[in-house]
């Protein structure tokens, strides 16, 4: 079975000062790791040798957090008594920027090759501002696999799998991960170790109460030498910043803290399988230093007995890994009422309750484990150290109180929330350290009446900070106020939302100024929980989408708030077409709020700024989204003007076919005091109509006149008749009277067309009306509604008085009625041509523009030139009559004049 190889450092093609490459052959939170000279030359080479050959199964490599390779490549030496290398692969490595330069990559490659020596080739470095002297860093590297004198000696024995619990030669335990040794206390490291290979074999013996209890104590001895590394950090930094009153205190916690764990560990008879030594009195401890204990072997080698697996093995990623520094501050052991009881403190439970409050940052940490999910598979649960028939007495608490076995119910008090999870515990770990366990459980609780008690004590202890508190301490105060609002923030219940909000408001208004602290404490409380804000105004529930939004806006008028830019800066970045409707809207509502109450700004929230942001909201899939995007761009422009105009299309037809860019471009000519272009065509319809009127008037008055005309030739016809009865015949022959030509000139008008002025003596009133319904060429049949019309307001005709008027739509450009369904085709088309109104009309049949007045529309309609209307179907039959008439009237002429000679003769 793969186990962790030790290895020794045989060469390096340089080291920095302090930065030796012999710091890799040991494995521990404090490790310095190995450094390259300072301007070196790349690549830079690093040769591993191992004590005997071995099949190598997986290499760990954990990088500096700036000083970092771009390129790692890997070889392998000593196969078959070789001292050739030969080549296994290489890795890239990030550069790092996304996360700050603060974490550290841990790259986990698995290989199956056998060899003794290991040849690490480190190309150039990533460049970045703290990199000053183009050096990198490797801060420790691991080797996984198998040495062949174990497995020739499984081989021989013939119980190559038998002696795993996992049946699995491939299974490499969580114990060898890098990752465990640099969270680790060594010592702690190495007590678990003798722990789990005392647990192996107890299940191989089939005693499973025994490895019951060593599985539960593994587990808290986990979370313990995470604590104590995380100690032995800050005593190491306490000791370089010559704090040496504070590394003291750390030092007397770690001593403290380790009495009390193996206190625990004496009491459930674990002493001896953890190998602590006998004479190890813990009624009356002695000083650390006063007595020995057995420190691990440098390369950690371990003996093949001793490297069993896990029976439920961690998994630990592979991929980044957070610095040192960092990791441990965020892990630390469960803080409860529970504790860990002296022999005397343990008669006075009520004592000991207060005492572990007061001093829960201490070393009073309890090392009981977290429940688990009751829902998750037993095989997943963390069973309880002893159950009720190896139960310790009653003053000896086992070393988890808060797990129960599948199915088991949990009776909570009805005044305390229920603990918090593993998981939930290292991510508030730095909140715990500072508010401690009690406060951060209720935040955590799933009782919202504890989360918001939480919330109320957290604002309190806020406002009751002494004003000499340190800038560490309120600091500290400062991020784990925002790590729990963060999560506070998106809470369901109206009421828990309401007081995060309120704490908010102190941290800004009250907290940051009051105590002084910078502008970068400000930005990062802004930055942290505003995304947050953001997010619940697209909530569905509409009293905390109003909330938000207001609060929003409330604290955007905040003086030291709006002084970083950090609000307008965030609410105007730009959203996607696709983005949920209500936090669009909401997205849009905030920036229309801020443009009332700030105004638009020289700095972060200018015109360009804003439009910048509108103008992908133009685009949202939501009608909503667009008309109140509309309404922003209609405040900028009574704020801005012209920089509006610059940043939309310009305003062309094509734009304003589209109808949400036209009813922008009208609502901006309003805004200016103007007529919109709607607005002048409907004026230039009423001007057409009211000529169209009174056209028709003047041909009524026309007409009434022929009527009067033809009445008046009524009366005066029988006058005439009796006249003539009683002159002489010779004297109505001599001299024609004036009523002869009345006569004449009513008859000549009767029988003539009034549109295209033919005259014909068959035009009586039935003449008429067939000369109008067939010949008449500046008359057309409507295909439609069969009326006959003018051809000259044809189009007028079908747009508003046809009886399918509402099938028709008039173009903008050529002022043509179209067929609804064929009019976008035909605007898109762009094939006709610009008709202007006041100077030109339109010929609905040639589509030609003609000047305007009744002779252009007559000489277009019934002339014979090249100007001619070529499709009216009634000119050509209009031409041929009148040329027929024509040629009828001069042969009348011809044959009167020439029987006046015959009648001389004669």
């Amino acid at each position: 079975m793969p186990r962790k190889l030790g290895y020794s450092i045989v060469g390096s093609t340089g080291e920095s000062e302090g930065y030796s490459a012999r710091n890799l052959e040991e494995h521990s939170p404090t490790v310095a790791g190995w450094q390259t000279p300072r301007f070196c030359v790349y690549p830079q080479e690093l040769i591993v040798q191992l004590k005997e050959p071995a099949r190598l199964k997986k290499l760990q490599l954990l990088a500096h957090q700036y000083l970092i390779p771009t390129k790692v490549e890997f070889y392998i030496g000593g196969v078959d008594g070789s001292r050739n290398f030969k080549r296994l692969g290489y890795i890239y490595l990030s550069s790092n920027e996304k996360t700050g330069y603060k974490s550290r990559e841990l790259k986990s490659v698995h290989v199956d090759t056998e060899g003794t020596m290991l040849k690490l080739v480190l190309h150039k470095n990533h460049l970045n501002k703290f990199n000053l002297y183009n050096q990198v860093s490797i801060m420790a590297f691991n080797i996984i696999g198998d040495l062949q004198s174990d497995q020739n000696e499984l081989r021989n024995s013939g119980n190559f799998l038998n002696d795993s619990p996992h049946k699995n030669p491939d299974y490499i335990s969580p114990m060898d991960d890098l990752a465990f040794d640099l969270y680790q206390d060594p010592e702690v490291a190495r007590i678990i170790r003798r722990l789990d290979t005392q647990k192996n074999e107890c299940v191989r013996l089939e005693n499973f109460d025994a490895a019951k209890k060593m599985k539960q104590a593994i587990a808290d001895l986990r979370k313990v030498g995470e604590k104590l590394a995380r100690y032995e950090l800050d005593k190491r930094k306490a000791v370089e910043d010559e704090d040496y009153d504070l590394a003291k205190s750390k030092k007397a916690q770690m001593e403290e803290y380790r009495l009390k764990v193996y206190q625990q560990l004496r009491n459930y008879g674990l002493v001896e399988e953890a190998g602590i030594p006998h004479y190890f009195e813990m009624e009356n401890p002695l000083p650390r230093d006063s007595y020995q204990r057995e420190e691990p072997p440098r390369h950690q080698h371990y003996a093949a007995e001793d490297r069993q697996p896990y029976a439920q093995p961690d998994t630990v990623p592979n991929t980044a890994l957070s610095p040192v520094a960092e990791a441990l501050s965020v892990v630390s052991p469960r803080q409860t009422e529970d504790g860990i009881l002296s022999p005397q403190a343990s008669q006075h439970p009520h004592h000991e309750l207060e005492h572990t409050q007061e001093l829960h940052d201490d070393s009073f940490q309890s090392i009981a484990s977290p429940r688990t999910d009751v829902r998750a598979s037993y095989d997943d649960k963390i069973i309880p150290a002893l159950n009720k028939k190896n139960a310790p007495p009653a003053e000896e608490p086992p070393l988890d109180t808060d797990t129960l076995p599948p199915g088991a119910e949990r009776n909570v008090p009805s005044g305390e929330p229920e603990p918090m999870s593993e998981k939930s515990i290292r991510e508030a770990s730095s909140a715990i350290d500072v508010f401690g366990l009690p406060l951060i459980s209720g935040a955590y609780s799933k009782t919202f009446s504890f989360r918001e008690d939480a919330l109320l004590a957290m604002y309190k202890k806020l406002k009751e900070l002494p004003p000499d508190t340190s800038k560490d301490q309120l600091k500290a105060y400062l991020r784990a106020t925002v790590f729990i609002l963060k999560r506070l923030i998106r809470d369901k219940v109206h009421s828990v939302f309401t007081a995060s909000l309120q704490v908010l408001e102190l941290l800004l208004t009250y907290f940051i100024p009051q105590h002084h602290l910078g502008k970068n404490d400000l930005s990062y409380t802004i930055n942290q929980t505003l995304p947050k804000l953001i997010q619940k105004t697209g909530e569905s529930v509409a009293r905390a989408r109003g909330t938000a939004l207001d609060f929003i806006d409330k604290m955007s008028v905040f003086p030291n708030v709006r002084a970083t830019h950090i609000l307008p800066h965030t609410v105007v970045q730009p959203f996607g077409h696709d983005t949920a409707t209500r936090l669009a809207q909401s997205r849009v509502e905030i920036v229309s709020r801020m443009i009332k109450s700030l105004g638009l700004e020289a700095q972060a929230f200018t015109a360009e700024v804003v439009m910048d942001f509108c103008m992908p909201a133009l685009e949202h899939n939501s009608g909503a989204v667009r008309d109140a995007t509309c309404q922003v761009i209609y405040q900028v422009y009574r704020l801005a003007g012209a920089v509006v105009k610059s940043k939309l299309p310009p305003d062309e037809p094509s734009t304003r076919k589209n109808i949400m860019y036209r009813n922008i471009f009208d609502e901006m000519d309003r805004i200016d005091g103007k007529p919109t272009k709607a607005e002048l065509k409907a004026q230039r319809e009423r001007e057409t109509k009211a000529n169209e009127k009174k056209k028709q008037a003047e041909i009524q008055e026309l007409q009434s006149q022929i009527e009067q005309l033809r009445n008046v030739n009524a009366k005066i016809q029988p006058q005439k008749d009796t006249g003539k009865k009683q002159q002489p015949q010779a004297e109505n022959q001599a001299a024609p009277s004036e009523s002869q030509d009345g006569d004449d000139t009513s008859a000549y008008l009767d029988r003539l067309c009034i549109f295209c002025g033919e005259h014909d003596e068959s035009f009586n009133d039935e003449g008429l009306d067939l000369h109008y319904w067939k010949n008449c060429p500046m008359l057309k049949r409507c295909e439609h509604c069969k009326q006959v019309v003018e051809i000259s307001t044809y189009t007028d005709h079908l747009i508003s008085e046809c009886d399918k008027k509402g099938s028709f739509g008039k173009c903008n450009r050529c002022s043509e009625a179209i067929n609804l369904p064929d009019l976008q085709k035909h605007v898109a088309d762009k094939k006709c041509l610009i008709n202007k109104a006041d100077k030109h009309s339109r010929c609905p049949m040639c589509h030609k523009n003609i000047q305007l007045g009744e002779e252009s529309w007559k000489s277009h309609l019934m002339g014979s030139g090249r100007d001619a209307c070529q499709e009216n179907p009634r000119r050509v039959p209009s031409l041929n009559r009148l040329k027929g008439k024509s040629e009828q009237s001069k042969t009348a002429g011809n044959a009167s004049r020439g029987k006046k000679p015959t009648a001389g003769k004669h």
